[in-house]
C-alpha cells in the first residue's frame, strides 16, 4: 500500500507526459479522417449502389426497344405495300427482331435496388411481347404475303409498342426518383460530416491551451532556465544555479546542473589556491634562495679554509649538501608551478623521471615507501615538452603515493622505463588496492576522482591530454586488489641528422659552450669584479671567495650605488655580477640604464636571480638569458662562469680586431 501511495504522489515523468501528448495528438489527428472516410463512404456507396446495373439494363432495354420500333416500321411498310414482300426484306426484319430479343451479356437484376426491379421487369416483358408480335407478323407475311386483317394487326402492334414505351418511361422515372433520393441522402450525410468536423476541430482548439500551458510549465520554462544557466557558466559565472521545479527528467537535469556548478566552483577554488600557492612560491623564491646561497657560500668558504678542523669540515660538508638539496628541490618546484617558456625538444624520459622523483622524494621516507624499478640506460629520446612530461610523471607518482598511504606497510612503488620498437614507455606501479572496477571506465574523464574532495579530478585527464599531444597515450593496467599500473608511452624521436648532441637544458642555468676551443685562463687574477646585491649575507661570501681567487672586488647594495661606483674613479669594472631583484634599482633597471648610457659596461653584466620567471613579467627590460645564473649558485660555478664570460669577451675582441 505504501508503494502504491508513493507512486500516486510521484508526478508523471516528462517522457510519459510527452508520450501521452503525442498519442493524444495522433489519435485526435487520426480519428477525424477515419470518421470522415467511414461516414462519407457509406453515403457514397449508397449513391453508387446499383447505378451501373440500372444504367446497363435501361440502355439494353432502350436498344432493344429501338430495334423493335425499326422492325415495326418495316412491317408496316410491307403490309401497306401492294406487292408481295421481297424475301430479303423479311430477313432484314428477322435480324432486327433477333437482335432486339437477345438481352446484353453480363446484365443482372441482383445489383438493381428492389424498388426498380418491378418496373424494369415490366418494361422487359413489354419489349418481349412486341418482339413476339413482330415475329408472328413476319411469319404471316412470309405465308403468301397475306394482308388479311392487316389493319387489325398493325393496331395491335402499335398498342404493344405504346405499352412498351410507357413501361420504359415509367421505369426511367422511377430510376431518376431513386437517384434523387440517394443524392439527397449524400447531401444530408455531407452536412452531418461538416457539422461533426467543426465540432471536432473546436474540441481540438479547446485542448490547445492546456497543452501549451503544460509544455510551457514542464518543458519550455525549465529549458529556458537551463539555457540561461549554461550561458552564465559559459561566461565564467560558476555561481549560476537553476531552479529545480520537479522530479521529472528536467528536474533531475537541473539538479545535475547545480551539482556540476558546485563541483566546478570547488575545483576552481582548489585550482585557485594551487595557482596562488604557485605565485606565492615564485614570489618568495628569491627570498628563500638568498639565504640558501648565503649558507652554501659560507659553507664553501669554510671548507676551503685549510685551518678548519676535520669534524667541523664534515659538518660544513653536511650543511653544504643539505643547502644544495633544498635549492634543487625549490628549483624543481619553481619549474613545476611557474614556467614562462615551454617548448618541444628532444627529451630523455629518464631525466624526466629523475626530476619528478626529486620533487616527491621527501614523501618516500615519510610514508615508508620502498622505491624500486629500472631506468633503461639505453633509452632513446622522445620529442615533447619536458616540463609537461614531468607534470605527468609527478601526477602519477602523487596518485601512487596517496594510494599507498591507504594500506599498511610494506608499501612498494616501482618506476620503470624501457624502449620497445618505436615506443618509449614509463610505468608507475604500486601495490595498493588498485582502481575500483566501477571507476575504470570514467577514470580519465574530467572531474573523475577517487579522493573525494581532496582531489580535483583533472590530474589524469590532463596527463592523458599531454601524452596525446605528444602523439602518445596514457593507459591504466588495473588489477583490483593488487595495485595499479599506469603506463605512459611516447613515440621515439627520429634519429638526429647531426652528430652534435641535442640540448636538454630547459632553463638558462648555463651559457652555451663556444664552438671554438677557448684559450685557457688560469685564474681571476687582475680582474675587477663589481658585485651588486642587497643581501650582505650573499654578497660578502662571494666577494671573499673571488678575492681569494685573485680578483679585485667591489660591492654595492643596489643598482643606484653600483652606478655611483661606476661613475667614480676607477669605475671601469671588468665584470658586473648583479642581482635581478633589489630595492630602489634592481639588476634589470641597472642593465637598461647601462645600455642607454654606457653600452660597453652593459655587455659586462652577469645576473643572479632566485626566480628567473620574473624576466617574463610585463614591463621588464629583457636581459640576455645566457647571462643569468640561478641562485643558489655554487662559488666554483660562479668562478667558472666569470672565466667563460671573460673568454667570450676576449674572443669577440679578437674577432673584431
Amino acid at each position: 500500500m505504501a508503494r502504491v501511495a508513493r507512486a500516486a504522489r510521484e508526478p508523471v515523468s516528462l517522457r510519459a507526459t510527452l508520450l501521452l501528448m503525442t498519442l493524444a495528438a495522433g489519435a485526435y489527428a487520426g480519428v477525424l479522417p477515419l470518421y470522415l472516410f467511414v461516414r462519407a463512404r457509406a453515403a457514397a456507396l449508397a449513391l453508387g449502389k446499383g447505378t451501373a446495373a440500372i444504367v446497363a439494363l435501361q440502355d439494353d432495354l432502350a436498344r432493344r426497344n429501338s430495334g423493335l420500333h425499326h422492325a415495326a416500321s418495316l412491317v408496316r411498310q410491307l403490309v401497306e405495300s401492294p406487292t408481295r414482300p421481297a424475301p430479303g426484306a423479311l430477313d432484314t426484319i428477322r435480324l432486327f427482331i433477333a437482335a432486339a430479343s437477345a438481352p446484353a451479356a453480363g446484365r443482372s437484376y441482383a445489383a438493381v435496388p428492389a424498388a426498380l426491379r418491378v418496373p424494369l421487369g415490366r418494361s422487359e416483358e413489354a419489349v418481349s411481347r412486341v418482339a413476339s408480335a413482330l415475329a408472328e407478323d413476319v411469319a404471316l407475311l412470309e405465308r403468301a404475303g397475306a394482308r388479311t386483317g392487316a389493319a387489325r394487326r398493325i393496331r395491335a402492334l402499335d398498342s404493344l409498342t405504346q405499352i412498351a414505351d410507357q413501361q420504359m418511361l415509367a421505369a426511367g422515372q422511377q430510376a431518376r426518383r431513386d437517384l434523387v433520393d440517394r443524392q439527397q441522402a449524400l447531401q444530408l450525410a455531407a452536412g452531418e460530416v461538416l457539422r461533426d468536423a467543426i465540432f471536432w476541430l473546436a474540441l481540438g482548439a479547446l485542448g490547445v491551451a492546456p497543452a501549451v500551458y503544460l509544455v510551457r510549465r514542464r518543458v519550455w520554462r525549465p529549458l529556458a532556465e537551463l539555457e540561461a544557466g549554461l550561458a552564465r557558466v559559459a561566461e565564467g559565472d560558476l555561481t549560476a544555479g537553476v531552479p529545480v521545479r520537479g522530479s521529472d527528467e528536467l528536474g533531475r537535469l537541473a539538479q545535475h546542473f547545480n551539482e556540476m556548478t558546485r563541483v566546478l566552483r570547488d575545483r576552481a577554488e582548489e585550482q585557485g589556491r594551487f595557482a596562488a600557492a604557485g605565485e606565492l612560491l615564485a614570489g618568495v623564491a628569491h627570498e628563500v634562495n638568498n639565504p640558501l646561497m648565503a649558507i652554501a657560500a659560507h659553507a664553501e668558504n669554510s671548507i676551503a679554509d685549510s685551518a678548519l678542523a676535520e669534524p667541523q669540515r664534515a659538518e660544513m660538508l653536511q650543511i653544504l649538501r643539505q643547502a644544495r638539496r633544498a635549492a634543487k628541490l625549490l628549483r624543481g618546484l619553481l619549474r613545476f608551478v611557474r614556467v614562462t617558456e615551454r617548448e618541444v625538444t628532444r627529451v630523455n624520459l629518464n631525466d624526466v623521471v629523475r626530476g619528478a622523483m626529486d620533487l616527491v622524494s621527501y614523501r618516500f621516507a615519510l610514508d615508508e615507501i620502498a622505491v624500486g624499478g629500472r631506468l633503461d640506460p639505453g633509452l632513446v629520446a622522445v620529442e615533447g615538452d619536458a616540463i609537461k612530461l614531468e607534470q605527468v610523471i609527478v601526477n602519477l607518482l602523487s596518485n601512487a603515493i596517496d594510494a599507498l598511504r591507504a594500506i599498511k606497510p610494506p608499501r612498494e612503488l616501482t618506476v620503470d622505463t624501457w624502449c620497445q620498437g618505436a615506443r618509449v614507455s614509463v610505468a608507475v606501479e604500486d601495490n595498493a588496492h588498485g582502481v575500483p572496477a566501477d571507476m575504470v571506465p570514467r577514470l580519465f574523464r574530467p572531474f573523475a576522482t577517487t579522493k573525494a574532495r581532496r582531489g580535483t579530478g583533472l590530474g589524469l585527464y590532463i596527463s592523458r591530454q599531454i601524452a596525446r599531444e605528444a602523439d602518445g597515450d596514457l593507459a591504466l593496467e588495473s588489477r583490483p586488489g593488487k595495485g595499479a599500473r599506469f603506463v605512459v608511452w611516447l613515440p621515439a624521436a627520429p634519429a638526429e641528422t647531426s652528430s652534435a648532441p641535442a640540448a636538454t637544458a630547459t632553463a638558462p642555468t648555463a651559457a652555451p659552450e663556444p664552438v671554438a676551443v677557448p684559450r685557457p685562463v688560469a685564474s681571476l687574477a687582475g680582474l675587477h669584479v663589481l658585485i651588486v646585491d642587497d643581501e650582505e649575507a650573499v654578497r660578502r661570501p662571494m666577494a671573499k671567495f673571488l678575492s681569494r681567487r685573485g680578483a679585485r672586488v667591489d660591492e654595492a647594495q643596489d643598482g643606484a650605488e653600483a652606478l655611483a661606483r661606476l661613475a667614480g674613479a676607477g669605475g671601469e669594472a671588468d665584470v658586473i655580477v648583479a642581482d635581478l631583484r633589489m630595492p630602489r634599482m634592481g639588476g634589470v633597471e641597472l642593465f637598461a640604464t647601462l645600455e642607454d648610457t654606457r653600452p660597453a659596461l652593459a655587455s659586462r653584466v652577469l645576473f643572479l636571480s632566485g626566480d628567473i620567471s620574473q624576466l617574463a613579467e610585463p614591463g621588464n627590460t629583457p636581459v640576455p638569458r645566457e647571462r643569468v645564473l640561478v641562485k643558489p649558485v655554487e662559488l666554483a660555478e660562479l668562478e667558472r662562469r666569470i672565466l667563460e664570460f671573460m673568454r667570450g669577451r676576449e674572443d669577440e675582441g679578437a674577432g673584431g680586431a
